[in-house]
């Protein structure tokens, strides 16, 4: 649980300082009750049975059973209390921990979780200050004025009403102690997008949560999971004593958490209905209500406190709300504008917001005024969130306006200041990351990163599927000798051979679960460091790209991995033609994604031919940039140093052959200038799709497994193109600035804003639709291939009206920055004469 954060070092300390010390507070309660009850904690520690294939969905409770009320032999005081001093030291490390684990988002952020956290525990504070005035009142009645409130049977009398008043949340320190946890742990590993568009990013990892919640699943996941290590022992000591304890903390912790989801229809309903069947007759407890019935009013408050907590942004004053939704918004757009977000939230954002008060933040407000046990002034959130309502009804347009115009500006001064966005400008990049001490810079770090995280989780699955079949590597047979005399683009295979489907090796029986080992996650970190390097400084073909081929084909190979609740494994594996069901065949086409661009010379190939360069040369006139990144990236992954890495992947040499077949076959095919291939690859798809569409042979189901793996590379090679405008028009600037610089350099013969705007309608006409067009064909990817089809014909459309226009605006940009540059120039030349002279 390691990722960085937005704010500085010192923020995050305090805000770490500030939950660890109400976390504290919470976990004194816990042990002054236990010790008011004279009950020791364990020796063998509890443990939780977890069923294999159960989801922790599957683990929200109708009834969560709190305990019953019991008389204290001494009246618990937390203050009292001293925790041992190695559990409140696990307890700050984990809330460290934890608070690594968000990431740098607008919204879902630490900063997030820790308002959250602090909203409510402030709830929690209310349910008991408003319970004590009102139980005071009714004790002074049932005694009189005079009274002293502290005898002991009045004592009693007023802990058990106070019991039965809330519930029982009010007397069980280790329910209020999970619900602040919840609000804690509730968006740890956020992404920045919503549920929705994680499926449409990555569907293959949305499986394993059944494609619903899995935002707030993974994140009770790794929480827990980093919650149950050996290192955080005596914070578990200390917070409970027995299973019983344990399991009710975890569905505390479960229903709280999954409570956040307000877009999933089916646990919005359940909870509907709940609220409606339990206090149909009202809130307070009746002579009537089972023990039962009383645990699922106290499940539904808790909920509903963390629903609260979780937007209570809306129930504050306006500029609370104004701050958060700005952060909301701005996370959206982010999502958007990196091509992960279902929709501009410009076109939709105030309709929805007043949707969401409508159908959610009223409705919710009311509940808790109905609930009046739980808030001390019974109004206060209603009144704000109607006030918010009103307020956005009058100011929402101009709110919507003032943070489309904040989005551009922000993303016009990243272009400006990022050195990745530079358009004629690329000299700071990715080699020149490395600072004079070696290191790398934040952004490099971050690519790297993100490439071994998908890397691993493949490999990953190649040594599950070996151990479900018994299969390990063997270092001695992991050789493949290749013949010097033939020449990669000579490797291209018609034919690529699959496995048969096995049934104990289906993608969801796999237990990818366990880490890789340390030697493995180490070479493999080597290797793709070592790569990125080798990337050149080239406004387009750069590791920012490769990072983005990257991403998007392993978003494909998610689609044909993602099963409706009617399709078997062997559907899907049918449906993919084996590559479903082939870790092997995925990492080799990620693979190849990554590497496509290596040593790119930021020249298209026919400028390679026209100026005879020793690239042409040596790979005789044909595809020559991916031939050169194969050429570079293979030697390098073969050396000696990755052998453990190698080992872990391949069980044979004939896996390693395969491997490289199709690695090979991916990598050429992102060539659209060699005819010979392009004429290939046609007459092959006439043969498997066309001619060949009633051919259910082995022979022919490889030949589109085949195919299939070279359309996601090609389709992830030219992601830009079936993406958003805006996505779109950044990387088409980038490319036409890469070869504009190398016009400006007079190797090229042709200023490219002369033929620009009609090569981009022809990329459009002859590949982009084209193999959008195919992907929905060949029927592998659902609705992805209607999205893409989609975008690539919107665009196309946009850039037969604006392609002109786009092309003189940076052409004009380039021109000012150029005179700016040699103003700059001049400015400091004279300068320096000056002090020369003087």
């Amino acid at each position: 649980m390691n990722n960085t954060s937005r704010y500085n070092e010192q923020a995050i300390q305090r805000l770490v300082d500030w939950n660890s010390d109400v976390m504290i507070r919470l976990l004194k309660q816990v042990v002054a009750k236990r010790t008011a009850y004279g009950q020791e904690t364990w020796d063998v520690e509890p443990v939780l049975e977890q069923e294999e294939g159960k989801l922790v969905l599957d683990e929200v409770a109708e009834v969560i059973d709190l305990p019953m009320f019991k008389y204290y032999r001494t009246s618990p005081n937390p203050d009292s209390v001293v925790l041992p001093e190695a559990a409140e030291k696990q307890l700050r490390d984990y809330v460290a921990a934890v608070s690594n684990a968000y990431h740098d988002n607008p919204y879902h952020c630490l900063q997030h979780a820790s308002q959250v956290t602090t909203a409510l525990t402030k709830l929690l504070s209310r349910v008991v200050a408003t319970s004590l005035d009102e139980l005071d009142t009714e004790l002074g009645e049932e005694y009189g004025e005079d009274d002293s409130l502290e005898d002991v049977q009045v004592t009693d009398n007023m802990a058990a009403m106070l019991h039965h008043h809330t519930f029982g949340i009010a007397s069980d320190p280790l329910t209020q102690f999970g619900l602040v946890f919840a609000a804690l742990i509730h968006a740890v590993d956020h992404q920045g997008l919503s549920n929705r568009d994680e499926l449409k990013v990555s569907p293959e990892a949305a499986a394993p949560y059944g494609n619903r919640s899995m935002v707030e699943q993974r994140s009770i996941n790794k929480a827990w999971k980093k919650l149950m290590e050996p290192e955080f022992k005596e914070l578990r000591r200390c917070l409970y004593k027995d299973e019983v304890e344990l399991k009710r903390f975890r569905q505390v912790v479960v229903n709280a958490v999954l409570a956040t989801d307000i877009d999933d229809e089916e646990l919005q309903n359940l909870r509907m209905t709940r609220w409606e069947k339990t206090f149909s007759s009202g809130v307070r407890m009746t002579g009537r209500d089972t023990l039962k019935d009383v645990n699922r009013k106290a499940t539904i408050v808790l909920e509903q406190l963390m629903q609260a907590a979780h937007i209570i942004h809306t129930m504050q004053p306006w500029i609370v709300y104004d701050k958060w939704s700005r952060r909301h918004f701005l996370e959206m757009h982010v999502a958007f504008k990196g091509g992960n977000g279902t929709a501009d939230p410009s076109a939709s954002w105030l309709k929805s917001e007043m949707d969401f008060f409508d159908n959610y933040a009223i409705p919710l407000a009311m509940q808790l005024k109905d609930c009046d046990a739980f808030v001390v002034n019974q109004d206060e959130f209603l009144n704000y969130v109607l006030k918010n309502r009103q307020q956005l009804s009058s100011l929402g347009e101009d709110l919507l306006k003032s943070m489309i115009e904040q989005v551009k500006k922000d993303d016009l001064e990243e272009e400006q200041t990022d050195p990745a966005s530079l358009v004629f400008n690329p000299e700071a990049r990715m080699l020149d990351s490395l600072n004079s001490e070696g290191k790398v810079s934040k952004h490099l770090q971050h690519l790297i990163d993100w490439n071994v995280e998908i890397l691993a989780m493949l490999v990953k699955r190649i040594v599950a599927k070996n151990n479900a079949t018994g299969v390990s590597g063997n270092k001695e047979h992991i050789n493949l000798e290749l013949d010097p005399k033939v020449k990669i683009v000579d490797e291209v295979t018609d034919v690529i051979d699959f496995p048969d489907f096995d049934a104990a090796t289906a993608p969801d029986l796999l237990n990818t679960s366990a880490e890789l080992n340390v030697v493995i996650q180490s070479q493999l970190r080597e290797f793709v460091t070592d790569i990125a390097t080798r990337f050149k400084s080239n406004p387009f073909h750069c590791l920012d790209r490769g990072t983005q081929v990257c991403m998007s084909a392993k978003k494909l190979l998610g689609r044909l991995m993602t099963k409706t609740a009617a399709e078997s494994s062997e559907d899907i594996y049918a449906k993919s033609f084996g590559v479903s069901c082939d870790p092997l065949a995925q990492l080799a086409v990620v693979f190849a994604s990554l590497i496509n661009d290596v040593d790119h010379q930021g020249i298209p190939n026919s400028q390679h031919v026209f100026e005879s360069s020793y690239l042409a040369d040596k790979f005789k006139n044909r595809c020559i940039s991916e031939q050169h990144a194969l050429d570079i990236c293979w030697s390098h992954f073969m050396n000696g140093e990755f052998d453990e890495l190698r080992a872990s992947i391949f069980s044979s040499s004939g896996e390693l052959k395969r491997f490289r077949q199709i690695v090979v076959n991916c990598i050429l095919a992102t060539d659209l200038e060699d005819d010979q291939l392009i004429h290939f690859r046609k007459k092959r798809w006439d043969k498997a799709f066309v001619a060949g569409r009633r051919d259910e042979s082995l022979e022919n189901r490889n030949r589109r497994a085949t195919i299939l793996l070279e359309m996601i590379a090609q389709s992830a090679d030219t992601f830009h193109a079936t993406q958003n405008w805006h996505l779109y028009t950044k990387w088409n600037e980038r490319r036409f600035s890469e070869m504009y610089k190398v016009y400006q350099d007079k190797r090229l013969k042709q200023d490219p804003t002369i033929f620009w705007y009609k090569s981009e309608l022809l990329f459009f006409d002859e590949h982009a639709i084209p193999l959008a067009n195919q992907m929905k064909e060949c029927a592998c990817f659902g609705t992805t291939a209607d999205e893409y089809l989609s975008w690539s014909l919107a665009n196309r459309q946009q850039w037969a009206a604006k392609g002109n226009e786009l092309v003189a605006s940076i052409v004009a940009r380039h021109l000012g920055k150029q005179i700016e540059k040699q103003r700059s120039v001049r400015f400091h030349r004279r300068v320096s004469l000056s002090a020369k002279q003087a």
